[in-house]
């Protein structure tokens, strides 16, 4: 009695069984754990592999806009119609399933939906009507196409059969879907010259395929009654010269009527003399249509090459006004005409306003694709994106490029720097301002690698002036934007990229005659990011081991990878710091960072204004990262592509 009046009071209190609470979160995790393993199938919407199966499905749309028409034309079946028949059939039927498993861009914010359950919303939405109901039509077919020729049912004979192979052309709706991907794939050519010769190519394929389908209209009219004898395809004799000549003759009566030509095919009834003037009419519009797009096009052209056509007549006038000797013209002109392009500057973000017009997170994608590779020289940027990927995005942003001419300076000594620069082309050379280092000399700068690291992380004016060699592209990172993006996580005092900057102070407090504004001593500077990142991997590996779900979530191979990486780095801690120049009680990974004294002066960079009650980004620059979790664990741990 008292254990059932237990329950009973337990029940009025909301008291759960335990196992029950057990069962729930099973349950929610295996559902969980279901998604993210579909999720994982998604297929992104502009990857090569599905850009390959695009293509061919557009090569079986187009054939099936050219075959089944002309089955007006009593073409007989062969293995290979046959063949693409029911590869057709089956490809579009895998189409219909893929669809669930490939990404969409959502428009108004430029991102790409990679979750099955929005994709299968869309596209129950968008085309799934039309894609089901085109299948299960095909397969029909072919069932009936089965079931006749092995004498299972019969249908009505061999007309019943044709007149149903009709409903095929309804394949063709298909055109609306594959009009959108023709136009993306379009967007893929980057090269002016070559958007306008494939403009120029798809109008002639546009009018040759509508020159095929009047082609067959015209000729299912000449013989859609069979009792008339005033029809142009008896008129001519076509039934006895063959499928093959009476499609050539269609298709040459419908191009006539697109071209000022003739031939001696002409209309023999009114229904034949309607159809020919709705023919005419619409070719009018549709012929100087295309003529109008052509010399568009044509001028497009010519315009691409104006601005070089007006150097060369400049130089073709100045040889006449200096009277120069025809044999050095010839020369001249030899060595212009062989030349691949006249030198130009390149064109940058910050000169197409219409970029403004791109959501914010499209405008990270962008600017990652422009400057990560230039940025991601240094070491230090590359392993802070590969730990937080979505911060560098707008890291990324905050660069901005420009063009600097031929022996144009970019700084001089004395000057007090704003900006990091990152050389991504030509040449540049950095003279040292400094008499007892007169005899140096010049450095050197290639495209991979930077100038004015210092200004990032202390008080800092050029000790030397730098300038072209050549025609240069640069990517500047500005000190006061880098830092705030760098702090603008958790306030950590321990984070990589501050252990990064006690690092680099420590260094040149050794060595103060190394510092200048060109240093890239690549086995130091990866001493100092593999110093700087070492306690973010431990923390990670020490997550990762600590974590209920590690098996179903992190592959074991890259616990393993890891967890050598840290041994690695253990065994190579004397190296390391024989390197970097610094004892084990200055640079010890068990204590604390705050033991490096800086020896060079520090800058204190304020926050931006209205941010009140919060700490200076540095205290060696006080720079604040949140440490946190790589990329790739981030990856597999979210189940997010």
């Amino acid at each position: 009695m008292r254990a059932g009046s237990s329950r009973r009071m337990q029940a009025r209190r909301g008291f759960v069984p335990e196992f029950t609470l057990v069962k729930v979160v099973t349950e929610k995790t295996e559902k969980r754990r279901c998604w993210s393993c579909l999720n994982s199938l998604v297929m992104f919407p502009g990857s090569n592999k599905r850009l390959a199966f695009e293509i061919f499905g557009l090569l079986l749309i187009i054939y099936d806009l050219v075959w089944w028409p002309a089955q007006v034309f009593g073409f007989a079946s062969v293995p290979f119609t046959r063949a693409i028949l029911w590869l057709s059939s089956a490809f579009w039927a895998f189409d219909l399933l893929l669809s669930f498993f490939v990404g969409f861009t959502i428009i108004d914010q430029g991102l790409i939906e990679m979750r099955v359950s929005k994709i299968a919303r869309n596209y129950a939405r968008t085309w799934l009507p039309m894609d089901l109901s085109l299948v299960l039509l095909d397969w029909t077919l072919n069932a009936l196409i089965l079931l006749s020729h092995y004498g299972v049912a019969d249908f009505g004979g061999g007309a019943v059969r044709e007149k149903a192979q009709v409903l095929r052309l309804l394949r063709l709706l298909r055109l609306f879907k594959a009009s959108s991907f023709i136009s993306a794939l379009s967007d893929r050519i980057q090269s002016e010259t070559r958007r306008i010769l494939v403009r120029v190519l798809k109008l002639l394929v546009f009018i040759m395929l509508i020159n095929h389908l009047i082609a067959c209209s015209w000729y299912g009219i000449g013989i859609n009654d069979v009792e008339r004898e005033d029809t142009w395809v008896k008129a001519n004799d076509l039934n006895e010269k063959g499928a093959v000549y009476a499609y050539t003759t269609a298709l040459h009566w419908s191009i006539t009527q697109f071209v000022p030509a003739s031939m001696e095919v002409v209309p023999k009834n009114e229904l034949e003399r309607s159809f020919t003037i709705v023919v005419i009419v619409s070719a009018m519009v549709i012929f100087s249509s295309f003529i109008s797009t052509i010399t568009n096009a044509m001028n497009q052209l010519r315009n691409l090459n104006s601005e070089r056509n007006a150097e060369l007549i400049k130089l073709r006038r100045f040889f006449s006004e200096n009277k120069i000797s025809t044999p050095l013209v010839a020369r001249i002109s030899s060595c212009i005409h062989q030349s691949t392009k006249l030198t130009s500057s390149r064109v940058h973000s910050e000169d197409i306003s219409i970029l403004e017009l791109l959501p914010v997170s499209l405008k990270c994608d962008l600017a990652e694709e422009v400057y990560a590779p230039t940025l991601c020289a240094h070491p230090l940027i590359f392993t802070w994106a590969e730990y937080y990927p979505r911060e560098s995005k707008r890291l990324f942003v905050a660069a901005r490029s420009f063009s600097l001419g031929t022996k144009h300076e970019l700084f001089h000594a004395g000057q007090v720097p704003e900006n990091i620069y990152f050389l991504s082309s030509g040449q540049m050379v950095f003279i040292r301002d400094n008499q007892e280092l007169a005899k140096e000399p010049p450095a050197i700068v290639s495209p991979g690698q930077w100038l004015a690291e210092p200004a990032m992380w202390i008080k800092w004016k050029h000790v030397g002036h730098s300038s072209s060699t050549e025609n240069c592209e640069l990517v500047v990172l500005p000190c006061d934007a880098a830092a705030r993006i760098l702090s603008q996580s958790n306030p950590s005092t321990d984070s990589g990229a501050r252990r990064y900057a006690r690092t680099f102070a420590a260094y040149f407090t050794k060595k103060p005659d190394r510092l200048s504004d060109v240093w890239a001593d690549m086995d130091v500077i990866e001493a100092m990011v593999s110093t700087a990142f070492i306690k973010e991997e431990r923390e990670l590996l020490r997550q990762e081991a600590a974590s209920t779900g590690i098996k179903n979530t992190t592959p074991f191979a890259t616990l393993t990878a890891l967890h050598d990486r840290v041994v690695k780095y253990s065994a190579d801690t004397q190296q390391r710091n024989d390197i970097l120049g610094i004892g084990s009680s200055d640079n010890s990974d068990d204590s604390d960072d705050d033991s490096v004294p800086p020896a060079i002066s520090i800058i204190s960079r304020p926050l931006a204004m209205g941010s009140p009650n919060t700490s200076p980004l540095f205290a060696i620059n006080t720079l604040n990262v949140v440490p946190g979790i790589a990329s790739v664990f981030r990856h597999l741990t979210q189940g997010s592509k």
